[in-house]
């Protein structure tokens, strides 16, 4: 019975020694393999190669300076006078005549002619144009139409301008056209329907005194407005 169990379990020892032994050499030959495949990886990797040093930058060479002769400075050069010279000859001009413009160092000489100055114009081309425009406007015709003149000032018509003609028994109506001027002045009288020609002359010299307010067009006085005016006479009880 206990060589059986002596048997058994030396049979277990060598069994698990030899186990042992098995998972050793397993681990070894993973380690090599690993160490093997981690040196064949580092062979293969090649190290970068180094970057080209850069190009130097040409530059252009600085010019250089000319040197220029300096001009020699003017030398001042001192103006002696001559001496007089004293003779005892007397020069005069009196009584010669050398003609215009010749003295005793030779005829003058001619001034010169100034040169034209020329004037800038101060309006510019478009005020020119307009001013142009303005003036065209104002010889423009006006078609607008007048006012009618506005009575200002009147004299009174009636039997008193010519008595005779109230003792003469005249009745009837005076008829006339009134042509005003510019200045608002009665220029003319158109006698249409008269009673007596001197009853009719004392209503036209009446009616010349009459004033207006001109009629008015595109902003100006208009002359030969003609105003129509009637006037009635009639005799009392």
């Amino acid at each position: 019975m206990r060589l059986g169990t002596v048997i058994l379990s030396v049979g277990l020892h060598v069994g698990l020694a030899a186990g042992l032994v098995a998972v050793a050499q397993k681990r070894e030959l993973r380690r090599r393999a690993i160490s093997v495949a981690v040196t064949e990886e580092k062979k293969k990797v090649k190290p970068p190669k180094p970057a080209a040093p850069p190009k130097p930058i040409a530059r252009p060479a600085a010019a250089k300076p000319v040197a220029v002769a300096k001009a020699d400075a003017p030398v001042a050069v001192a103006h002696v006078a001559a001496a007089p010279m004293v003779t005892s000859v007397a020069m005069s001009n009196a009584g010669l005549d050398v003609g215009p413009g010749i003295g005793l160092e030779g005829r003058a000489a001619k001034p010169a002619a100034a040169a034209p100055v020329k004037v800038a114009s101060a309006i510019s081309e478009a005020r020119t144009r307009r001013t142009q425009q303005e003036a065209g406007g104002a010889d423009a015709p006006c078609e607008e139409e007048p006012t009618p003149p506005e009575l200002v000032v009147q004299t009174t018509v009636d039997y008193s301008l010519y008595p005779q003609a109230q003792a003469d028994g005249i009745e009837g109506k005076f008829k006339a056209r009134l042509v005003v001027d510019a200045d608002g002045q009665v220029s003319n009288v158109v006698v249409v329907a008269g009673l007596e020609p001197a009853f009719d002359a004392a209503i036209v010299a009446a009616l010349k005194h009459w004033r207006f307010k001109p009629a008015m067009a595109c902003g100006k006085p208009v002359a030969g407005a003609v105003v129509p005016r009637t006037f009635k006479f009639e005799l009392g009880d």
